[in-house]
């Protein structure tokens, strides 16, 4: 046997590894992806809700001061329309 052909036999072997490594390992990895995907889409969902119900309850607050601070505003501007009598 010729010792230079050594080393191509050596690339043609690791070659053909890769390429039946990939051909086996896609499949799977795909198939992961697809289930972490899949569980991920999951929990996001169950997280939003939570996610929005605290949203809505931090609305609901911010809406109640501003009803408050218009009152307020209302209350203050009727007093200073009113108009001033001079004291004796």
């Amino acid at each position: 046997m010729d010792p230079s052909m050594i080393p191509m036999m050596i690339f043609t072997v690791i070659v053909l590894m890769l390429i039946g490594g990939f051909i086996l390992v896609l499949p799977l990895t795909r198939r992961l992806g697809a289930f972490l995907e899949h569980r991920m889409l999951a929990e996001d969902k169950a997280g939003r809700s939570a996610d929005a119900e605290a949203l809505a309850r931090a609305v609901d607050t911010l809406r109640d001061e501003v009803e408050r601070l218009a009152e307020r505003q209302e209350f203050t501007e009727k007093l200073l329309d009113r108009p001033r009598t001079p004291e004796p």
